[in-house]
């Protein structure tokens, strides 16, 4: 009896919502669902800024159609400490002329529908360069022995900028002596040594002005007189030795300081300094942080750096001979020094070059190792260089990375040593023109089979301005000849009377 009830009242209720009249809205649609394909996202992109124009212009799929309730939004996300993000555009195509600063990013593309509020997005990756990113740093002089600053980018097609320095925020400054490019991950900056000074710049825009005199780098800013940096090592990324107006400067801790302490050409126990030599004896190869010097005074070879315990760092030590090894030189030569030139040939040579007072010249190799956590010294060879052509007139010096060659130059002649098969040729005779810089290349192209060196001259018939010549050369690998060809495509005019070059590699 419950059951027949129940269904009676299942019955009823059915026929009333029969006859019920369903006034609500069932209309139901649809969402529109975007698909953003992977043209123009599947590529990162290198751009110049100022130069380049980033455009994209996306494949949109629609589930039912593109309508007016789309928005669009394109955001480019630093990749620095940070994350900065810089909205670009609200276009649906990207069309953005660069002017982002160097740096690293990541680019998204956002389509919203802003009835259901649903979004869409894609993303890809680009750089940022400037013209001043990458490339060879030219310091030389203008006709008032001003110093100038030129450059060879390779940001965009290669290409020659000038006068750097007129819009950097610095003093005109005179006698220009060197630029050093400094790469390490504490202190990125560029130096622009002179007569008036030192001063550093903001690898990124080359900026500066008074307060980034290298005096402010010191513990005492009244130490020197002119600051003027003459030599600089930077050992292992970060340790960095520096001889500033004809004094040594030294430093372990600059990894985390970047300031430089007391001068650091005397012996321990004693605060007088000597004379040392105008170049630093390193190996850009080796794990060692050990450099050479010269002791011009006394006429022999100290050392300082390293890393072992009781190591002179902040104050130099003699070489010591040993009953090894003295019948191939002594450290303590007794003859005038003239110059030091380090290279890449074998394990890392450098070469010390001294006179006597006949005028014979000397070449003294050696190199600074690095083995099983030990750091020495080991004597190669002494060579007399009596039939180099014109070597007492050489103005330049530089070695090859190869060869057992010397390349040094005096007057408008380039010329080659081999000081072992002692065999000497002319490369090249510039006639009227002068050399004014010889670079042999340690830290640039560093492959195995790379020995490249480059020669400025100038053309007196030329302003100072724009009368130097930048040229690119490479020594043939061959055991017979000596042979030096010019690299096709990198010879550059119109730069200023060089003085210095050093290369910027971002």
């Amino acid at each position: 009896m419950k059951n027949v009830i129940g269904l009676s009242i299942l019955l009823t209720l059915s026929l009333c919502l029969g006859c019920y009249d369903d006034k609500g809205n069932y209309d139901y649609h649809d969402f529109n669902e975007v698909t953003i394909g992977n043209r123009g996202f599947d590529t990162a992109y290198l751009l110049t800024s100022y130069v380049d124009t980033l455009r994209i212009s996306p494949e949109l799929e629609f589930k039912l159609e593109e309508n007016k309730h789309l928005t669009y939004e394109w955001v480019a996300r630093s990749n620095a400490v940070g994350f900065v993000e810089y909205p670009i555009s609200n276009d649906r195509n990207l069309v953005y002329p660069m002017s982002l600063s160097a740096g690293e990013y990541t680019l998204f593309f956002k389509v919203k529908d802003t009835l259901n509020t649903m979004e869409y997005s894609n993303a890809t990756a680009f750089q940022v360069q400037d013209l001043l990113t990458k490339g060879w740093v030219i310091l030389g002089e203008n006709s008032n022995g001003e110093a100038q600053m030129d450059m060879i980018t390779y940001s965009v097609d290669t290409m020659v900028l000038k006068n750097i320095l007129q819009e950097s925020g610095l003093p005109v400054l005179k006698d220009p002596v060197k630029v050093w490019v400094v790469d390490n991950y504490v202190d990125n900056m560029i130096h622009v040594s002179t007569g008036d000074g030192t001063y550093r710049l903001n690898r990124e825009d080359f900026k500066g002005g008074d307060h980034t005199h290298l005096k402010y780098n010191f513990f005492d800013p009244g130490s020197l007189e002119h600051f003027t940096l003459q030599d600089v090592a930077q050992i292992r990324n970060y340790n960095r030795v520096a001889i500033i107006d004809d004094v040594l400067f030294h430093d372990s801790s600059m990894i985390q300081s970047s300031i430089f302490q007391n001068p650091a050409n005397h012996y321990k126990g004693s605060y007088d300094l000597f004379d040392v030599g105008d170049k630093i004896a390193y190996n850009p190869q080796a794990m060692a942080f050990i450099y050479i010097l010269y002791n011009k005074t006394e006429q022999r070879f100290v050392y300082a750096g390293g890393r072992a315990y009781g190591s002179p760092a902040g104050r130099c030590d003699t070489l010591k001979d040993t009953r090894e090894d003295v019948e191939i030189f002594s450290w303590k030569t007794g003859l005038d020094y003239v110059t030091s030139i380090n290279s890449r040939f074998l394990d890392g040579y450098s070469y010390t070059i001294l006179k006597d007072d006949e005028g014979h010249r000397y070449l003294y190799s050696y190199v600074i190792m690095y083995q099983w956590g030990w750091e020495s010294v080991v004597k190669k060879k002494k060579y007399l260089l009596d039939k180099a052509t014109d070597f007492d007139k050489a103005k330049f010096f530089g070695a090859s990375a190869q060869r057992t060659y010397l390349i040094y130059a005096t007057g408008s002649k380039l010329y080659a040593y081999d000081y072992v098969a002692e065999k000497v040729q002319l490369l090249q005779d510039f006639g009227d023109q002068e050399i004014t810089l010889l670079h042999c290349d340690l830290l640039v192209e560093t492959g195995a089979g790379d020995d490249f060196f480059y020669v400025g001259t100038y053309d007196p018939s030329l302003p100072k301005e724009t009368g130097g010549t930048l040229t690119k050369y490479r020594v043939v690998n061959d055991p017979n000849n000596i042979i030096v060809e010019k690299v096709p495509g990198f010879s550059w005019s119109g730069l200023c009377k060089i003085k210095s070059i050093d290369f910027k590699k971002n």
